[in-house]
């Protein structure tokens, strides 16, 4: 993968604010030359208090005059600074965190089956801090220290040409050691910032399944596992950026020892031998320790610079990996008129060697009622992700109304098809907010007349908050069934013409199952919708059309319920025969 230069994707996110940004830039430049204004201006100070003769406030109104100057406009250029600041960065924040976000929220199905959603979210906040970072390091750090240091040397050169030789000669050795010294500690921030954000995957997977954890009473061994990871992974890493910050630290110190003893000899031998005033003296040894204290800062500034590069580099590498399974640029919107649904020659596999489908077909008719049935890993929730274009068809199509879906935006193909899935989940927000997903415009009253439907209605009223009630993340305030029972009621507002059933009424009581089926089969027989229903319990599907029994990829027997059992030496039967007792 092409790493992404870290100035390119912050420059697409400040581009529209650049003038704000290069006003802010203003006050870093003048904050770099105020040490020579303010030091000359001591100098000048000194040097009239070193004669002889009376002084007269015509002689130090030059002097007072560069030094007030110096001070008003340095701050008046920070204080406009401030306030280009609070205009400009808020909103770069903001497209940071909507571009980043929305950037992950396209990325395919397996994406997010294949990445923890806390280590996820941990680069994403990297992002954003990374970014107040850079730009403080940018603003008030890294970059007015440079300049500090590169007005210094060019001030100490017209003064004294010999100092500025010497600090030459010392630079030519000092920055390509410590330019080495920097690239191992990038990388080794790059590696740390790495198996940080896999152990906050970690952490946010053990706490997203804390019940299983209390369940298996798992408190010890997770931690165990937790502390494996830490110590094996984590600290190794730590004590590497320690080790090179280590020696990045000693090996500038030296040399900032060689150029500050040379300096002090150098300047005293000057004025040992009367070659510079005591107001000179006072000047270029201000700015010669104003080159000192700014390098060995710029040199403190850098290591923390490439760790919050590496830590960046890991977001930014992480989030914006190549998205595949993404639409067609010239894409079109699914537009049904007859919700039928056809397979041709569907082959499909998770990888080369774990084929799925081999040559499926498989026609479905508008209105029709279909009920999948087989054993786990058959094929049947593999034949409804590519029906959701979760997943790529190898070879073939799936035609809905006679439109090829790789020919379909994802979003528009979705917005025809209501899904009740098996295992809701739900988003920490009110009730009603939940059950308004399925359609955003859908009215309070129509929010309530979908939840009456679904048998949630009174359930919800009896709550305090009633339909404002949280329901905790993932839903976790509420049963299994309780949640089923609001999915039902997203799909019965949606009103999709294809409907898909994954074991949808599989959480519930047999007396709500009743109720849920009814309510089902009303909106379904009503509004001549498109159905697949994948179910384990076989008395859900009785009513089908048609049912496929499905076994490692291939259909093996179709027909209606009646029909299914007459053939007795079936699968179906067989399945039926178990349920039975």
């Amino acid at each position: 993968m092409k790493n992404i230069s870290i100035i390119s994707f912050f420059w697409q996110h400040i581009k529209p604010y650049k003038w704000y940004y290069a006003g802010m830039l203003i006050a870093p430049v003048i904050g770099a030359i105020f040490p020579f204004a303010y030091y000359y201006a001591v100098k000048l100070f000194i040097d009239l208090m070193s004669v002889e003769r009376s002084i007269n406030y015509n002689d130090i109104i030059f002097p007072i005059t560069i030094f007030i100057l110096s001070q008003v406009v340095m701050e008046a250029s920070w204080r406009i600074s401030n306030i280009l600041e609070w205009i400009a960065e808020p909103q770069v924040r903001r497209s940071l965190l909507l571009k980043s976000y929305d950037y992950v929220q396209h990325h395919s199905y397996s994406f997010f089956q294949n990445n923890f959603t806390g280590a996820i979210s941990s680069k994403i906040k990297g992002i954003l801090d990374g970014y107040d970072h850079f730009w403080a390091e940018m603003h008030h750090g890294l970059f007015q220290q440079i300049l500090k240091v590169i007005i210094s040397f060019f001030v100490l050169a017209m003064i004294h040409p010999n100092l500025s030789l010497f600090l030459c000669a010392w630079s030519v050795l000092y920055f390509p050691i410590m330019y080495k010294v920097s690239i191992k500690l990038n990388q080794a921030a790059f590696a740390e910032t790495e198996a940080k954000h896999s152990l906050i995957g970690q952490i946010s997977d053990k706490i997203t399944n804390i019940i299983a954890v209390f369940s298996f009473a798992t408190r010890k061994i997770e931690l165990k596992k937790l502390d494996d990871q830490i110590s094996t992974e984590f600290v190794p890493k730590q004590i590497l950026l320690y080790k090179y910050a280590f020696i990045s630290n000693v090996v500038s110190g030296a040399f900032f020892l060689i150029m500050t003893t040379f300096f002090i000899f150098y300047m005293v031998h000057l004025r040992k031998n009367g070659l510079i005033s005591i107001g000179d003296f006072a000047f270029v040894f201000a700015i010669s320790v104003v080159i000192i204290d700014e390098t060995w800062r710029i040199t403190q500034s850098m290591q923390n610079f490439v760790r919050i590069i590496g830590d960046l580099q890991s977001s930014i590498n992480f989030l914006y990996a190549p998205q595949i399974d993404v639409d067609q640029p010239n894409a079109r919107s699914l537009k049904i008129n007859r919700p039928q649904i056809e397979f041709k020659e569907v082959s499909f596999g998770y990888s080369e060697e774990e084929k799925v489908f081999k040559n499926l077909n498989l026609a479905i008719k508008p209105g029709e009622k279909i009920g999948l049935v087989g054993y786990s890993g058959a094929g049947k929730s593999s034949l409804v992700n590519l029906l959701l274009k979760y997943f790529k068809v190898s070879m073939g199509q799936i035609l809905i109304d006679g439109q090829n879906i790789n020919d379909i935006s994802q979003d528009s193909l979705r917005e025809n098809i209501a899904v009740i899935p098996q295992d809701t989940m739900l988003f920490h927000r009110s009730i009603l907010e939940n059950i308004r997903y399925g359609r955003l415009n859908a009215t309070d009253e129509e929010v309530i007349a979908a939840s009456k439907a679904a048998h949630i209605h009174e359930f919800i009223v009896g709550l305090t908050h009633q339909y404002q009630t949280y329901v905790g993340e993932r839903g976790v305030k509420l049963s299994g069934g309780q949640r089923q029972r609001i999915s039902i009621a997203r799909a019965i507002l949606k009103d999709a013409s294809i409907l898909i059933l994954d074991e949808a009424t599989s959480s519930l009581d047999s007396h709500t199952e009743k109720l849920i089926q009814d309510s089902l089969n009303f909106l379904i027989e009503s509004k001549g919708k498109t159905v697949v229903a994948i179910a384990h319990r076989l008395s859900t599907l009785k009513h089908m059309d048609r049912i496929l029994i499905m076994d490692k990829g291939k259909i093996i027997e179709e027909g209606t319920h009646q029909e299914l059992l007459h053939n007795h030496k079936g699968l179906y039967k067989k399945l039926w025969k178990f349920q039975e007792v």
